[in-house]
């Protein structure tokens, strides 16, 4: 149900990847992607324009499916996170998280009383087995929750952010926290691996594995060999941007070959 599957493997340090949706919402992506052997995708409405009835169609195809899509929100601002809940998605990746006060938020918009804030309703509902207590309990424990780290008070606090037992991962925001420490895009940098690795050493600190956004496939290579099984990629737009040339160059150089 919703979230248990990629639960179970994180918590297992399996090697898990999954991409963002932020430009394009095409709910076939998301057969396309469990095809390909993805584990789940990301919402992405921080940066993205999906519209909230794209959102909620999206959250029913995957359930459909089977397959997990979380929902990065623009903020920790509780009225959203409860809304966004209702599409049904399953779980949530907080961005710029720092402070306790951040996880109170979430922790009260993802459960129900007594345990949170959350009202029942919205679309997804008519996806809980029941509303009865046992039904919200099913609903909240296959929930995936992970908080995302982009910033030096992040880092200072991640061990602390990350040690509720509903929170299942720590992921990184290399882009941003390069700006914020003043090495915009520099990811190879040595001070930013170091930030980095110190995010990935205080998730370790409060027993959660720790993820990390890569763009290309040697980058995927160096982090899983740094600790990173959780791995996130970027939208179809910036795959098509990457890959395309390289397509059209093998067109061009096959010249008047013959059809295979």
């Amino acid at each position: 149900m919703l979230a248990s599957a990629l639960k179970k493997r994180v918590q297992d340090r399996q090697f898990t990847i999954g991409p963002f949706l932020s430009n394009d919402f095409w709910a076939g992506y998301l057969e396309i992607f469990q095809k390909a052997g993805m584990h789940y995708a990301v919402l992405d409405l921080e940066h993205g324009s999906c519209s909230l009835s794209q959102a909620e169609e999206l959250c029913r195809t995957a359930r459909l499916l089977n397959f997990p899509l979380l929902i990065r929100p623009e903020g920790c601002i509780f009225h959203l996170l409860r809304k966004y809940l209702d599409m049904g998605p399953a779980g949530l990746m907080l961005p710029w998280t720092e402070t306790e006060e951040q996880i109170d938020i979430l922790r009260d918009a993802l459960f129900t009383p007594p345990r949170g804030r959350r009202g029942p309703g919205g679309p997804s509902i008519e996806h809980n087995r029941s509303v009865d207590r046992a039904g919200w309990d099913e609903v909240e424990s296959s929930l995936f929750v992970t908080i995302q780290i982009e910033s030096p008070q992040g880092i200072d606090r991640v061990a602390t952010l990350a040690r509720e037992p509903w929170i299942d991962a720590v992921m990184l925001g290399p882009y941003d926290l390069s700006l914020n420490l003043g090495l915009a895009g520099q990811l190879g940098h040595p001070a930013l691996v170091q930030a980095i690795d110190r995010v990935r050493d205080g998730a370790a600190a409060a027993g959660k594995p720790c993820g990390m956004v890569m763009g290309r496939p040697a980058q995927a290579r160096f982090w899983r060999d740094r600790g990173y099984p959780l791995v996130l990629i970027p939208d179809p737009s910036y795959l098509v941007r990457q890959y395309l040339p390289r397509f059209l160059d093998e067109i061009e150089s096959s010249g008047d070959h013959a059809a295979p």
